[in-house]
Order: C-alpha cells, then structure tokens, then sequence
C-alpha cells in the first residue's frame, strides 16, 4: 500500500503541478496578448504624432517663409552670412517642431512688430499725402485760407504799448547769494 499512497501522492502533485503550470502559461500568454495591445496602441499614437508634428512643422515653416522672411530681409546686417546661421538656427527649430521655445515665439513676436511697424509707415504716408494734396489743393490760395471776412485792425499797435520786463542786475544778485553762504 506504501507503493499506491505515494503513486496517487505523486500523482496529485503532478496533476497540481500541471495545473500551476497551466495557471503561469496562461498568465504569461494574457500578459503578452496584453504587451502586444500596448505596442499597437503606442504605434497608432507615433503615427498620430508624427502627424501633428509634420503639420505644425509646415505652418512653421509658412510662417518663416511668409512673415519672418519678410523681417530678417528688412534688418540690416554687416555680414550675410550671420542671416544665414540665423536662417539655419530657425530651420533646426522648425525640424524639431519647437513651436513653444522661447526663440522662436520672440521671433514670431517680432515679425508681428516688423509688420506692425510697416503697416503703420504705411498708414502715415498715406495721412501725409493726403494731407499734402489739401495743403496744395484747397489751401493755396490765400483767398481760400481766410473763413469769414478778413478786415483790418483799428488800432495799430507800436513800440511805446509794449512795456519792457525789468532787467535784472545779476552782479547784484550773485553779491547776495555769495554773502548768505558766508
């Protein structure tokens, strides 16, 4: 009976044994259908990535081409080749799609100024050429400069109506400031 009570022990142990082992591969083979879910849905997001980051590189870029061109041509320089390492410095920005560093959104403010400031330039030049055309137009003759009726004064006024403010004697009043520090 030794013989059969440890044939039917080894046998539960085995079957036991079977059954963890069943346990673990099952567990191991939802923790890889599970890391296979996780890749494909990391993948999905670095194409979605890719994406975004390929269209803000491209308004990035038209921004550069369309509004900071415009301003890095207007600023004057000793040398060119220092808008070139300028140009090449805002292209690595752009490649890394850093549309939040601090350079380039100075760059993008400044433009904005750029243009700003050349808008208004052209706003007072027009002002002023319209202003011009009514100084020469309506204004040049001095018939129609004078609103209502231009007359003479009754009065003619001369150099005795005029009083003289007193002159003041400066030697005097040194001599006065001169004595009070003493």
């Amino acid at each position: 009976m030794a013989i059969s009570d440890s044939t039917a022990a080894n046998t539960s142990e085995s079957s036991e044994t079977k059954q963890e082992l069943s346990n673990v591969l099952a567990h191991i083979k939802r923790l890889e259908e599970e890391n296979n879910e996780l890749r494909k849905q990391m993948q999905e997001k670095d194409v979605r990535l890719q994406s975004i980051s390929q269209k803000v590189q491209e308004s990035m870029r038209s921004f550069l081409e369309n509004h900071m061109s415009k301003w890095m041509d207007a600023v004057e320089t000793k040398n060119d080749s220092v808008k070139q390492d300028f140009r090449c410095g805002m292209d690595n920005l752009i490649k890394n799609s850093a549309e939040d560093n601090g350079v380039w959104q100075m760059m993008v403010a400044a433009s904005a100024l750029h243009e700003r400031n050349v808008h208004d330039l052209d706003k007072l030049r027009t002002e002023n050429t319209e202003l011009k055309s009514k100084v020469d137009g309506m204004y040049s003759d001095p018939s129609s400069r004078i609103t209502g009726e231009k007359r003479k004064a009754d009065t003619e006024g001369d150099r005795s109506d005029v009083t003289p403010d007193p002159v003041p004697d400066i030697w005097s009043d040194f001599a006065n400031s001169i004595s009070r520090i003493s």
